[in-house]
């Protein structure tokens, strides 16, 4: 439970730094767009009432002219014409002071309400000029002209001038404002960031100084484990070796007993026998104990041809499978040399093709077949039958000691000979794989790391010079 809370918290503490780092990305980038949406709507708004303003400076002076065109008109036609020009003009200004104050803040419309005034002011006298025009009053109109119109254009044209600098300077206000408010709000975030990884790495120099501390626990955990291995296996081969003390003389008494004679009773002699087979058998098992002992360490480092230790246990086995009615096939590789003695690999190479036969007698063409071949690096020693195969139960626990498999409890065996050639093969740097099939057979696999012809002639180099054939 103590453990499970600070992986708990660990846990939390990385999902708190990851959950700041991605809100702080999110308000950032979303303060990013907004801001830069304002700006560009400010930057737009000014420029349009720049361009209103402009236009009304401009119509501002060509309303002189036309007012002039129609005081010198010579008749009515050309009055109308200049009067249609005028009205045109007029209206212009009208649209754009009304475009030029939509949508201002109230703080500003007060200096665009006194603009519109003038231009108003401005429509009518210049509507006033037109009738004086009309009546054929020119003097009256030219004086009209400069005495009332000519003023109004000239502070229409300074309060456009002096709106076009106020909008300028409130749109430049504005935007320094917006680009203050993005410098805090990246310093915000910048905080935001800098308390996100210093989190992260207060919960992963942790996280480290758990992994440490349990690395090294498991680390003294193998070691003992390892010890306490040692341990047994020495204790089992002092006991087994113990074993074989009195069971030898005992074997020897029960066989002079029942070859002496003296004893005549065909009950007692059948006893006797059994009693004879019964410290075979545990003799066997003894010395089968003491091999799966000694095969957990490795031996000396001497090499061994894969194909000819097969040979010499084929040559063995092959009476006891002409016998039961097997068929041996063999395909063997020549010099195929392995970094493990003769007689270990004898160990392993017998368990494996005794077992393929025992497995195989008594089923319809029984046939095994043996295969030593160099694939890549290594040397592949491959046992396949057609015999009654395994189960996926019996494939999981098939390498354990002791274990006999359920379809296999009739026949002879002490559970040790798998488990054993496991262990030789492990010792010495190899694998050991079964593939199997209820009904249909089994094939064993067994791979070592192959020697090179160089290394392999050279048996007084150190084991740490040798190498794995490419």
């Amino acid at each position: 439970m103590s453990a499970r809370a600070p992986i708990r918290g660990y846990r939390a503490g990385f999902l708190f730094a990851v959950a700041l780092l991605s809100a702080v990305a999110g308000f950032t980038l979303w303060t990013e767009v907004r801001t830069g949406q304002q700006v560009d709507a400010l930057v737009r708004e000014a420029l349009d009432r720049e361009q209103l303003i402009g236009r009304i400076r401009v119509d501002v002076f060509s309303l002189e002219s036309a007012i002039e065109a129609h005081i010198r008109a010579r008749d009515d036609e050309e009055r109308q014409a200049a009067n249609a020009v005028m009205e045109d003009i007029l209206e212009s200004i009208r649209r754009s002071t009304e475009a030029s104050t939509r949508n201002l803040p109230p703080g500003e419309k007060a200096a665009w309400q006194r603009f519109n005034a003038s231009c108003r002011t401005l429509a009518d006298q210049t509507r006033a000029t037109a009738v004086l025009s009309l009546r054929q009053e020119a003097e009256r109109a030219r004086h009209h002209l400069a005495e009332r119109i000519r003023p109004l254009l000239l502070e229409v044209d300074t309060q456009a001038t002096q709106l076009a600098q106020e909008n300028s300077a409130e749109t430049q206000e504005l935007v320094a404002n917006l680009a203050a408010m993005r410098v805090r709000t990246t310093m915000l975030g910048a905080g935001v960031t800098l308390v996100a990884v210093l989190v992260s790495l207060l919960v992963g120099w942790h996280i480290t100084s758990v992994l440490r501390r349990q690395e090294g626990t498991i680390q003294r955990q193998i070691e003992e484990l390892g010890r306490a291995n040692q341990e047994l296996d020495s204790f089992t081969r002092r006991v087994a070796h113990d074993l074989m003390g009195p069971l030898a003389p005992l074997k020897g008494y029960l066989t002079l007993i029942r070859r002496t004679g003296a004893v005549q009773d065909d009950g007692a002699l059948e006893m006797l026998a059994q009693c004879e087979s019964s410290a075979v058998r545990m003799g066997e098992l003894i010395e089968a104990l003491l091999r799966f002992c000694r095969a957990g360490t490795r031996g000396e480092r001497t090499s061994a041809e894969l194909d000819t230790t097969v040979s010499t246990v084929l040559l063995e086995l092959s009476q006891t499978a002409a016998a039961q009615g097997v068929a041996l096939e063999r395909e063997l590789e020549p010099g195929v040399r392995v970094d493990c003695p003769n007689q270990l690999l004898q160990v392993v190479a017998r368990n494996l093709v005794s077992n393929a036969v025992k497995y195989t007698a008594g089923r319809p063409s029984p046939s095994v077949s043996v295969c030593v071949a160099s694939v890549g690096s290594e040397a592949v020693l491959e046992v396949k039958d057609n015999g009654m195969g395994m189960s996926a139960a019996t494939r999981s626990s098939l390498f354990q000691p002791f274990f006999r498999a359920p379809e296999a409890r009739g026949l002879p065996g002490h559970g040790l000979g798998l488990a054993t050639a496991k262990r030789l093969v492990e010792a010495h740097g190899g694998t050991l794989s079964v593939e199997s099939q209820e009904g249909v057979g089994t094939t064993m696999t067994v791979r070592f790391p192959r020697l090179s012809p160089v290394v392999a002639a050279l048996p007084e180099l150190a084991p740490a010079a040798r190498k794995v054939a490419p």
